[in-house]
């Protein structure tokens, strides 16, 4: 059974002060498209029970967020 020693505590402190911190959630980036989000899913046609594929479109919450903060 192996104990950490203050050599290991100072390696891993070594290690990971390279490491930059991730950025906040405001400020990554994220996959709206000109303020707008697309949300795909699949339904069953009930006259033909094919499957199809339906898009819808939402407004993004963190755009129009940011949109508010700057009016005031």
């Amino acid at each position: 059974m192996s104990k950490f020693t203050a050599h290991d505590d100072e390696s891993l402190e070594a290690h990971y002060s390279c490491l930059e911190p991730l950025p906040s959630r405001l400020e990554a980036p994220h996959g709206c498209i000109g303020g707008f989000v697309f949300i795909g899913h699949l339904i069953v046609d009930e006259e033909d029970g094919e499957e199809r594929e339906i898009i819808e479109s939402a407004p993004c919450r963190r755009c129009a967020a940011a949109a508010s903060a700057r009016r005031g």
